[in-house]
């Protein structure tokens, strides 16, 4: 079906908020070396400026999801960009560390609103018919500002100064501000039930704890605060699962997670994040470490994944809402075992060239995971819970991406026989070591997520079947 102009508009201010945090997300990491400079301290302290970011935002956007869920979606979308915006222009001026950090929290609460509510509007907005596009165009935006991040922050970065990382966010943020008033319709409230405020706190502590366990464990002097705030999250989890039993509007309602189709997508979803995002941490200190090739050349290499993305990712959504998603989430997961496996084989006598067909399998398998996988998700959600479960689906990619990310980093210090060690300063053999240990393990990974995503295509078969008898 062709989108209408309300459809596409509201596509449109969907896709700046996925634009805009890609492109921050890189640029600002690209920038930390500046800001050491700068600030005269060490990386692992300004680390924490995109540390406590990813925290407010993990933490804090399924309280946003369930209450842009009860019919303030425009409101909400329109005060994300506000403070985003806001904020940004407070990060640009900030001359002390401790005033960046904190303002940068400021610009997580309004990302976190942004990633809360645009894979909402795929559902309230666009129709079912077009499900699989309007999440391809979330994967194309997003995959669109990662690619751009790197440039555009060189040229910052050579040009002018590490500020103008943030102010860039302020033409930006006007530019989103006036699509999303024009794109998204007026909001009709439906819920008028209370925020479950206890289920959010503990959601908040649960999230931040995990994440400053997996973001700090390896690194010296840490250990004991990493199992303190170990068991915060654990006894958090637990005070949660009790609270939302008990609660008249929990924050997540257990009517969502009936169905084990969709617990098994889900676990599927949240697995192929973690395997993918892990791989696309460890690969750039394969290509440095163990390839001998310019910084461009490295460059050219990593940003192929995301051009195939940007590419592929409009049609494959039309081809999923004319002809089903099921054979292409199978195809999703297929891909990520050829990537693992294509990972482990190679080694460095081989040279760059093998990364080019395997980037293209990474680039093929992004490409169609938001028409086929993603959209399946929220496919298999109660109706009622639809708005909610495509937010569930971006706290994953979150989420995964940073449990990834730290988990993949530990398995290759524990493969190489240095556990805790930074791979910076790990030498190539050992490098190496790790590096196969942990392409083993994506191996693994990849392989039970071709399992569960084939169990829960065969139990829709024989639902359907069963239905049409």
């Amino acid at each position: 079906m062709i989108l209408t102009k309300s459809e596409l508009m509201a596509l449109l201010a969907m896709s700046f908020a996925l634009f805009m945090d890609g492109i921050d997300a890189n640029i600002v990491s690209l920038a930390l070396p500046s800001l050491a400079e700068y600030f005269d301290t060490d990386t692992n302290t300004v680390a924490w400026v995109t540390i406590t970011y990813f925290m407010m935002v993990a933490g804090l956007m399924l309280t946003f999801g369930r209450i842009a869920s009860s019919g303030h979606i425009k409101k909400m979308y329109l005060a994300g960009f506000a403070i985003f915006t806001a904020s940004s222009v407070v990060c640009g001026m900030s001359e002390d560390l401790g005033l960046l950090i904190a303002a940068r929290c400021v610009q997580g609460v309004g990302a976190a609103i942004l990633a809360a509510v645009a894979p909402m509007i795929c559902v309230k907005f666009i129709s079912p018919s077009n499900l699989g596009l309007a999440f391809s165009a979330l994967i194309l935006s997003g995959a669109l500002g990662f690619g751009c991040g790197p440039g555009v922050g060189g040229l910052i970065l050579d040009t002018l100064s590490w500020h103008w990382v943030f102010y860039i966010n302020i033409p930006l943020g006007f530019l989103a501000i006036f699509l999303a008033s024009k794109g998204i319709p007026k909001d009709c409230v439906t819920d008028s039930s209370r925020i479950d405020y206890k289920g959010s706190v503990l959601i908040f502590v649960a999230v931040v704890s995990g994440i400053y366990v997996l973001e700090m464990f390896s690194r010296d002097g840490q250990g004991m605060i990493c199992l303190v705030m170990g068991m915060v999250m654990v006894m958090a989890m637990i005070a949660l699962v009790i609270v939302e039993k008990r609660s008249g509007s929990p924050i997540i309602r257990p009517a969502l997670f009936k169905g084990w189709k969709f617990n098994i997508s889900v676990a599927c979803y949240l697995l192929l994040n973690l395997a993918y995002m892990g791989i696309s941490y460890v690969i750039p200190f394969y290509i440095m470490k163990e390839l001998s090739i310019s910084y461009s050349m490295a460059g050219l290499i990593l940003l192929m994944p995301y051009a195939i993305t940007v590419l592929l990712s409009l049609p494959m959504g039309r081809y999923c809402d004319v002809h089903g998603r099921t054979k292409v989430a199978i195809l999703t997961t297929v891909l990520l075992t050829m990537m693992s496996v294509g990972y482990y084989l190679i080694t460095p006598e081989m040279g760059w060239v093998p990364l080019i067909p395997i980037g293209i399998i990474m680039g093929v398998l992004w490409g169609i995971c938001g028409a086929s996988l993603t959209s399946l998700i929220v496919d298999l959600a109660p109706a009622e819970e639809r708005n909610i479960a495509s937010t569930l689906t971006n706290f994953i990619y979150y989420t995964g991406g940073a449990v990834g990310t730290a988990l993949f980093a530990s398995l290759v210090a524990f493969g190489s026989g240095a556990p805790g060690v930074s791979l910076e300063i790990l030498t190539p053999a050992e490098f190496m070591s790790g590096y196969s240990f942990t392409m083993l393990c994506a191996m693994i990974i990849s392989i039970l997520t071709v399992v569960m995503i084939c169990t829960v295509v065969s139990g829709m078969k024989k639902k359907a079947d069963s239905s049409s008898e």
